[in-house]
C-alpha cells in the first residue's frame, strides 16, 4: 500500500492509500475564498462545515476514509467489484467515483443566514501516489477579488446561479433548436444547434446571458454536463438528426466525466458522428495543450468540433490558428457592423477568409434578413445561422440530415 504525502511550507500530510483495491481522491472548494470575500467569514465557515459533513456522509456510504488538511479533502475509497484477476485498470469506475464526489459535495446549495450559496467543487485522482505532491498545485488557486462593487456583483451572480440550477432541478430547462443552413441553399440544413432555454408561462426564454455568470463562479461544469448528456440522449432518440451543443472552454478538458462520455461514444459511433461540440471562449482559458487534447479526442471519435463566437469574448487568433477544429462560427457582431459600412464588410471578409484557412467550414451567425445571406456569400462563409430561420422545438425535431446536409 502506498503512502500519499503532501507538503506545504508549514507541514506535511500523509495518508495511507491506493493499492489496486482502493482509489485516492483529492477534493477542494474552489471558490471558498471568494465566498468569504463576498459573504464574510461566518458564511465561508458554514459552507466549509457543510461540505465537510457531506464528505463524511459520502465516505461512510462508500465504506471509505476521509481526512482534511487546509483547504483539501482526502478520500480513500474502495473500488467497486474489484477482482484480483482484472488486468484492465478501473478507469471508468474511478471516473464515476470522482464525479460522485463532486456531485455529493457540490450539487446542493448551502443555506446560510445571507442566502443560498453554492460551492464550486474540484476533485481529481493524484497522478502518482508514490510521489509527494504540492498542495498548492491541487488546491484552490488565489482568488481575484475587489471591494464593495465586486462583493455585490458576486452575490448577484450567486443568486442567478441558484435560479438556473433551481430551474434545472424543477425540470424547467429545455432547448430551442436553431438551424445551421447552407448559404448557397438555405433548404440544406447542416445541423441544429441546441440552445438552452427555460420555460416561463409555457414559453421558452433563452438563458444564454446567464452562462458567463456560471463561468465567473466556477459552476458551469454541472450545467455543461447536463446539456451534453441531454443532447446525446436526443441524438439516440432521433437517428436522422445532427445536433450541436455549446460547451464552455472551462469544461473542455478530459476529466473523469468526459472519459465516461468518450467511452459511450466509442461504443456508439452512429451517435458520435452526428454530434457537434461548440466550444465557447467566453471565459479566459490558458491551457491550450489540454484544450487541443480535448478537441483531438472528440474528432477521433467522429464528432465535429466548432469554435463558437469567434471574434467575441476571450476568443483569440491563437485559438483560431492553433486548434484543429472542423468549423469556425463567426460572431454575429461582425455581420451587424458589415451591414453599415464597406470597411466593416472588408473586416468581416478578412476574418472569414482566415477562418477558412483554419477550418473546413465557416458559419456566419446573426442572420436576420435575406440581405445577410448575400453578405455571407460575398464574404465566403459557407453556412449561416440566425433568426431568419425559424427555430424548432423537441417534438418537431424530425428533419433527416444526410451526408450532403452535414457538409461532410
Amino acid at each position: 500500500m502506498a503512502v500519499l504525502t503532501t507538503f506545504t511550507r508549514e507541514n506535511a500530510v500523509s495518508v495511507n492509500c491506493c493499492d489496486t483495491k482502493t482509489i485516492c481522491i483529492v477534493a477542494s472548494i474552489r471558490n471558498l475564498a471568494q465566498i468569504e470575500g463576498a459573504y464574510g467569514s461566518d458564511a465561508a465557515l458554514a459552507v466549509r462545515h457543510i461540505v465537510h459533513e457531506r464528505a463524511r456522509e459520502f465516505s461512510m456510504r462508500k465504506s471509505g476514509i476521509v481526512t482534511f488538511s487546509g483547504g483539501l479533502i482526502f478520500f480513500v475509497m474502495p473500488r467497486d467489484d474489484y477482482s484480483e484477476s482484472d488486468d484492465v485498470p478501473h478507469v471508468l469506475d474511478d471516473n464515476s467515483i470522482v464525479e460522485s464526489v463532486i456531485a455529493a459535495l457540490g450539487d446542493e446549495p448551502v443555506p446560510t443566514v445571507t442566502g443560498m450559496i453554492r460551492a464550486a467543487i474540484d476533485a481529481s485522482i493524484p497522478p502518482d501516489v508514490d510521489e509527494p505532491f504540492d498542495l498548492d498545485e491541487v488546491g484552490p488557486h488565489a482568488a481575484q477579488m475587489g471591494g464593495k462593487t465586486w462583493r455585490a456583483g458576486y452575490m448577484t451572480d450567486m443568486q442567478t446561479a441558484n435560479e438556473v440550477f433551481d430551474a434545472l432541478e424543477r425540470g424547467e430547462l429545455c432547448f430551442r433548436y436553431e438551424k445551421v443552413c447552407s448559404a448557397c441553399d438555405i433548404g440544406i440544413i447542416g445541423y441544429y444547434e441546441a440552445l438552452l432555454c427555460t420555460t416561463e408561462n409555457g414559453m421558452p426564454v433563452s438563458v444564454g446571458n446567464k452562462i458567463p455568470v456560471l463561468e465567473r463562479l466556477g459552476l458551469i461544469g454541472r450545467l455543461d454536463k447536463w446539456v451534453v448528456a441531454s443532447v446525446i440522449e436526443t441524438l439516440r432518440a432521433c437517428p436522422d438528426v445532427s445536433l450541436g451543443c455549446n460547451v464552455s472552454v472551462q469544461s473542455a478538458t478530459l476529466d473523469g466525466w468526459w472519459a465516461t462520455i468518450i467511452e459511450r461514444l466509442t461504443r456508439e459511433p452512429q451517435v458520435a458522428r452526428r454530434l457537434v461540440v461548440e466550444i465557447t471562449e467566453s471565459a479566459l482559458f490558458t491551457d491550450m495543450d489540454a484544450l487541443s487534447d480535448f478537441i483531438r479526442v472528440l474528432r477521433l471519435l467522429g464528432c465535429r468540433v466548432a469554435l463558437d463566437d469567434v471574434g467575441a469574448g476571450h476568443s483569440c487568433l491563437k485559438s483560431l490558428t492553433e486548434l484543429r477544429v472542423d468549423m469556425v462560427k463567426v460572431d454575429g457582431s461582425y455581420l451587424r457592423h458589415a451591414r453599415a459600412t464597406d470597411r466593416a464588410r472588408a473586416r468581416l471578409r478578412s476574418l472569414v477568409q482566415l477562418a477558412r484557412l483554419c477550418a473546413s467550414h465557416v458559419v456566419l451567425e446573426g442572420i436576420e434578413r435575406e440581405a445577410d445571406v448575400q453578405i455571407s456569400l460575398a464574404c465566403g462563409a459557407q453556412w449561416v445561422q440566425g433568426y431568419l430561420f425559424d427555430p424548432i422545438f423537441g417534438s418537431d425535431l424530425t428533419h433527416p440530415v444526410t451526408n450532403r446536409d452535414r457538409g461532410d
